[in-house]
């Protein structure tokens, strides 16, 4: 239907009215609500956000939830405001129930168009309380698109630190990269980190171009140049640190300026510039809370090349601690500075470390070499360690330069070793020697033999010397002294025969005439000939050697002459006897108490009773303490009884009897004064002598020829029944109807016992004794029994014999009893009744050898005893003895000296020690060196210790074990002086070339020593703190740029 136009105005002015009062309506709907707005609710809000927006959180918050609460479940929108700015208020308080209200918020209105608002608060609140796990976890979530730009940069830079402090650095450079190069006040920071993860990944020319951008930035201009230079110095773009850096160390701070310097330093030091890098580099040593090892040998370097070697041996050897390149290149160049600074010994020292060192080869090969080079100079090779550095050299470089010198030098120091046994053994190692080999193979064995000579190991030494001979062609006056040590040796083993021998290869050998041996060599030809009894023999070189002599006045000559005179004694040649024992009177310098005792003696056999008389006076008068005075008085009464003159004859007798009460002749005087006054008509007088020999010398054959007297004088009396009567009361010894008996028994045992048939005549002899205890041979038989027992290593039962004989009155066996008794109880460590044994035969010892036994023997037990005051008299004893060989000599200054040393005192004990220490290649004498040492240590002085310790390696000592220990004192002293690096190279020294095989406490030791300096030298450096070689500059430590990375709250308007 088609409406008129008139129609349609109407429409139109319809609808108008319609929509004006559709529209009062909604007016009037909004008036009213208005008004319920601000009525309490509404008020409410508006109050809450008032305050909110004047960051008062506290009191908006409690409007908010009254708004809420007010609000019920109608005005949902304004509603969720209030929820929303009730949690940002508790974010802003920090209240724990922040995150919870944030998460209700977000569950209950996922839909708001606030949710990705509050991902972005609740990401700052976790970033505040530095939780940047969760604070990652909100940013993350959020739409970066709905931010703004100030949100999205305050964003990207949290985001991109929270990832940092997490440690992922991929992530932090993206977030960063975001905002490095805006205008924001967040573009500094950002580019900070960014540079840094790019210094920290070693991108430094990412790195340098982001902190030359914050050159100007107020807040990072003070810490970039720190960065700029250390990137500089690790692009090896030294000229640039040059230019750039010292104007930086003049304004840095003092905590930062040692690093400055250190990069200045290093840089010159990589331009070869010492002097200009020496200024830093001490300056960094000065005022570095830390000193890196590297930094160390840097500083030593620049004072090498600049030739401050002092200065540089003090870096150097802080430098030396580790086994690494570093070190090798220390140890080298310390070396080269001691040299310098001709400490040839402490280069010694630390060319051997470098050498043990296998980073560079070059510096291995060098250093090995001077290290042995260096040994043999000094002489200083204890343990072989030149022969061993020089074999190692040789076998590591066979194609080296240096070979020949090496070979030359080893040669050399096999020659001039001071440890020979190891020297042999490391000679004998070589299966083909050259010439230069086997000269030192006839030296180095020579002086063994010799060595073993000194040590009495005899058999050994005849064994090492042959070894030298089987060279004799090199040295012929070393092989001439071998055969003449050879013949010494097989003489010391009664090898007589071989001895004599021996000495003859030695006076044949070339060369041998000029040795001072060759006139000795004649001497002990005779006594080798004296020993074998071949008489002719020895006095024909006995008198070669007297006539070499030219008839000079010595000890020797004396003893030559006394010993012709024998060989012509034995030889009944007395009047030849007699000429030469004047010689030795006349000599007069040894034993001529002895030639006078002899020369009487021979006159007596030639029937010159008066002369025999006079000669045996001389003696008496000469020498009063003479051990032939009792002898000489015996022969003098004798001579006078062929002159017939009985008063001088029992004179004599007598005067034995009295002043010599333990002589062998008491008892055939006492049978002689009851002859004599048996002769005299003395009868009473006669028959005590007689007795007294019965009752104090029973079994004896002078008891049997007494007891004939005795029966003379009764018969001669009329009075045979007091003589039954007598000989009754003795038992078996005088029962007459037994001693043949008796006799026949003992004589069977006896002829078993002389054909060397122990066993039997063990059997034999307890048999005679069960059958006759006091019978005539009970004296022999308890000797012979305690002999066989003794061989057949029954000790106890030897040792009841052997008292069975000394506890009688002195006899024939009571000396050798006594020794034999003496030498089992110190065998079986019965030291008190060896001692016992010891001085008895001390009282009665006519033979001068059994002195010197019992002598000897008193001062070993008393010494493991303790009993230092008697060690220290018996020794002197001992060293007053007379004929007393060197051995005895050396033991008793030995315990001498140790005895005062246990008794503290020092000042004497270092006497004895002294004598001794001239030769230390006898054990003795290389511990009395050692103890010299130790005494001059406890006394504080240092310097004479160490001076004695390197005079005893100079002595060239083959005693490894004292020479050890000398040298662990010598890394004591070094540890006084303060000298760590010698004290510790010294032990390790000790630990790397000391017998392995040695059953010693030495290397355990040393070892033990050498850890306790490591470990103090390690506690040392955790004081001064741990290694930082690079420069570290820590961002934000104290933190000073926090107002970039926790930025105040906003108020975010919606």
């Amino acid at each position: 239907m088609r409406i008129s136009r008139k129609e349609s105005m109407i429409q139109i002015k319809y609808i108008k009215l319609l929509a004006i009062c559709l529209l009062l309506v909604f007016e009037f709907e909004a008036f009213a609500q208005k008004s319920m707005i601000y009525n309490d609710p509404d008020l409410e809000y508006k109050t809450g956000l008032e305050l909110f927006e004047k960051q008062k959180y506290g009191v908006a918050q409690k409007h908010f939830q009254n708004a809420i609460e007010s609000y019920g479940d109608v005005n949902i929108e304004f509603k969720a405001n209030a929820e929303f700015y009730t949690a940002l208020c508790a974010i802003e308080l920090f209240n724990e129930d922040a995150e919870y209200l944030i998460s209700k918020f977000i569950a209950e209105r996922p839909e708001n168009s606030k949710v990705n608002a509050v991902y972005f608060h609740m990401g700052k609140f976790q970033y505040r309380q530095k939780q940047y796990h969760q604070a990652i976890k909100w940013f993350t979530e959020l739409n970066k698109e709905k931010l703004n730009k100030d949100e999205k940069e305050e964003l990207y830079f949290k985001l991109g630190y929270s990832y940092f402090m997490r440690k992922k650095f991929d992530k932090a450079t993206t977030a960063f990269y975001e905002i490095k190069d805006i205008d924001s006040k967040y573009s500094g920071p950002a580019n900070y980190y960014y540079s840094h993860i790019a210094y920290q990944d070693k991108n430094y020319e990412t790195a340098l171009q982001g902190f030359q951008k914050l050159s100007q930035d107020e807040t990072f201009a003070p810490v970039v140049p720190y960065y700029i230079t250390q990137i500089y110095y690790l692009q090896g773009r030294y000229d640039e640190v040059l230019e750039y850096a010292p104007a930086l160390l003049e304004s840095a701070s003092a905590k930062r300026t040692p690093e400055i310097a250190k990069v200045i330093g290093d840089s010159y030091y990589k331009k070869q510039q010492f002097a200009e890098a020496l200024e830093y580099l001490q300056k960094y040593d000065k005022e570095a809370k830390t000193i890196s090892r590297k930094d160390y040998y840097q500083l030593a370097y620049c004072y090498y090349k600049l030739e401050q070697y002092d200065s540089a041996t003090v870096s150097f050897e802080k430098v030396v601690g580790e086994s690494d390149q570093l070190a090798q290149n220390a140890y080298f160049h310390l070396a080269d500075c001691y040299i310098e600074l001709d400490q040839k010994n402490k280069a010694r020292f630390a060319f051997e470390f470098a050498s043990k060192l296998d980073f560079d080869p070059e510096i291995q090969e060098e250093a090995l070499f001077n290290y042995a080079l260096l040994t043999y100079e000094l002489y200083h090779s204890p343990f072989n360690e030149a022969i061993g550095a020089f074999h190692e050299f040789i076998k590591l470089y066979p194609n080296s330069n240096k070979l020949d010198e090496a070979y030359h030098f080893l040669v050399m120091a096999y020659l001039y070793t001071s440890n020979y046994k190891e020297a042999l053994n490391s000679l004998e190692m070589i299966p083909e020697k050259d010439h230069g080999m086997k000269e030192a193979y006839q030296k180095v064995a020579y002086y063994r033999g010799l060595e073993l000579f000194n040590n009495l190991h005899y058999q050994d030494a005849v064994e090492t010397l042959d070894k030298s001979l089987q060279n004799p062609g090199y040295n012929r006056a070393i092989a001439a002294q071998a055969n003449y040590w050879k013949a010494e040796a097989y003489y010391q083993l009664g090898e007589y025969l071989k001895a004599v021998e021996s000495y003859n290869n030695f006076l044949t050998t070339s060369g041998a005439f000029q040795l001072e041996e060759y006139n000795l060599a004649h001497y002990n030809l005779g006594y080798a000939y004296f020993k074998l009894k071949d008489y002719p023999n020895a006095i024909q070189w006995f008198r070669k050697y007297i006539g070499f002599t030219k008839n000079e006045q010595s000890k020797s000559v004396a003893d030559a002459y006394n010993r012709i005179a024998d060989s012509y004694f034995i030889s009944r040649s007395y009047w030849l006897a007699i000429e030469y024992y004047d010689k030795a009177i006349d000599v007069g310098l040894l034993d001529k108490d002895y030639a006078l005792f002899q020369r009487g003696f021979s006159l007596g056999l030639l029937i010159r009773p008066e002369k025999k008389i006079e000669t045996l006076q001389r003696l008496l008068t000469e020498y009063p303490e003479s051990a032939y005075t009792d002898d000489a008085l015996f022969e003098m009464a004798r001579s006078y009884v062929d002159l017939q003159n009985a008063e001088k004859a029992m004179e004599k007798y007598q005067l034995i009897v009295d002043r010599y009460p333990t002589s062998s002749y008491v008892k055939k005087a006492l049978v002689q004064l009851g002859i004599l006054n048996y002769n005299t008509g003395k009868n009473p007088e006669a028959l005590k002598f007689y007795q007294r020999v019965v009752a104090e010398f029973p079994g004896t054959m002078e008891a049997k020829n007494a007891l004939t007297g005795i029966k003379n004088i009764y018969v001669d009396m009329n009075d045979v029944d007091s003589y039954f009567a007598y000989v009754n009361g003795l038992g078996e010894f005088a029962d007459i109807s037994l001693n043949e008996q008796d006799s026949l028994t003992y004589i069977t045992a006896e002829k078993l016992y002389m054909e060397g048939d122990c066993e039997k005549s063990i059997l034999q002899f307890n048999d005679y004794l069960t059958s006759f205890p006091e019978g005539s041979f009970v004296l022999n038989a308890h000797f012979y029994l305690a002999d066989c027992q003794n061989r057949n290593q029954n000790f106890e039962e030897a040792l009841k014999s052997y008292n069975f004989v000394i506890d009688k009155t002195k006899n024939n066996f009571t000396e050798q009893a006594l020794i034999a008794a003496a030498a089992i109880n110190f065998k079986n460590q019965n030291y008190e009744a060896a001692l016992a044994d010891y001085q008895k035969l001390d009282q009665i010892a006519e033979v001068n050898n059994h002195l010197i036994e019992s002598r000897i023997g008193q001062l070993r037990s008393n010494y493991l005893l303790n009993n230092f005051s008697q060690v220290i008299e018996n020794a002197d004893k001992v060293l007053h003895t007379e004929k007393i060989s060197a051995e005895y000599k050396r033991e008793a200054h030995y315990k001498k000296g140790k005895a005062l040393y246990a008794s503290k005192n020092n000042e004497l004990a270092l006497d004895e020690f002294r004598i001794l220490s001239q030769e230390v290649n006898s054990k003795e004498g290389a511990e009395s060196k050692y103890l010299i040492c130790k005494i001059y240590f406890s006394n504080k002085q240092y310097d004479v210790t160490e001076s004695e310790i390197f005079d005893f390696a100079a002595q060239n000592t083959s005693q490894e074990y004292w020479l050890a220990k000398s040298f662990i004192l010598l890394a004591d002293v070094y540890l006084k002086k303060n000298d760590l690096f010698q004290a510790k190279h010294t032990l390790k020294s000790i630990i790397d070339n000391y017998n392995p095989n040695a059953k010693d406490e030495i290397i355990s030791e040393a070892t033990e020593k050498y850890n306790s300096i490591i470990e103090g030298e390690k506690l040392e450096q955790e004081k001064k703190g741990t290694d930082d070689i690079e420069l570290n500059f820590e961002e934000n430590k104290e933190g000073q740029y926090n107002e970039l990375f926790e930025a105040k709250s906003d108020t975010i308007k919606f």
